[in-house]
């Protein structure tokens, strides 16, 4: 469900996950991740975790692109992998590391990813979450890197109340655009988030919006 209002923007969505056969099939190394990106773009990631003491993901990714009208654009079909090069899980502290691509099976054209993130608790009442995403592209038909993507969040929350102050900024095409935007988070129950954040976007206008996400798993 998706509301706009006179000053910002209410989104409310609702997510369930089915964990039944699904379940036995990542517990056996096996990956089935369907995704909705917009109102007219899917895609699926198949794939299989191999069985390699440095822990790897490999697969294919199919897609589909419609118009606004429904007619069928775009059914891309792409590689992709990822391999995790850091994960610590100790008391008080988790890091992880990964590094993706995912490269057009017709054109060569890929992206180069490196993920960091991290979880610690900051003090007795505060804990700190950071995370870090820089994206290389290379265009297959040009045969020559193209670009430069980088973001990152930092999220610090109140244990107690489970309120989150969340600050986020990203640049893409090699720092030629930039946007940034500050959040405030707050927990209802176990499944109920409200947040509403300021954005300012690549056109360096401020946004205010307000949403609303739901989750129930089983």
């Amino acid at each position: 469900m998706f509301l706009k209002t006179k000053h910002g923007v209410l989104v409310a969505t609702v997510a369930i996950g089915l964990s039944s056969g699904l379940g036995h099939a990542q517990e056996k190394g096996l990956i089935w991740a369907p995704a909705k990106n917009s109102d007219t773009s899917y895609t699926a990631r198949i794939g299989a975790k191999l069985p390699t003491e440095t822990p790897i993901r490999a697969g294919l990714e199919m897609g589909m692109n419609a118009s606004d009208g429904g007619a069928l654009l775009d059914t891309p079909v792409k590689f992709w992998g990822t391999v995790t090069l850091l994960s610590s899980n100790l008391p008080g502290a988790k890091v992880a590391g990964d590094i993706g691509v995912l490269m057009n099976a017709l054109t060569g054209s890929s992206a180069w990813t490196m993920t960091t993130s991290q979880k610690r608790i900051a003090t007795s009442e505060l804990d700190f979450e950071s995370n870090r995403n820089v994206t290389v592209r290379y265009d297959g038909t040009a045969q020559q890197w193209s670009g430069l993507d980088v973001s990152q969040s930092l999220r610090l929350t109140r244990s107690a109340t489970g309120t989150a102050f969340v600050l986020t900024g990203a640049s893409r095409d090699t720092f030629d655009d930039f946007t940034s935007k500050v959040g405030l988070e707050q927990k209802l129950g176990k499944n109920l988030t409200v947040s509403g954040n300021l954005d300012q976007g690549y056109q360096d206008r401020f946004r205010p919006s307000v949403s609303a996400r739901y989750n129930i798993r089983w």
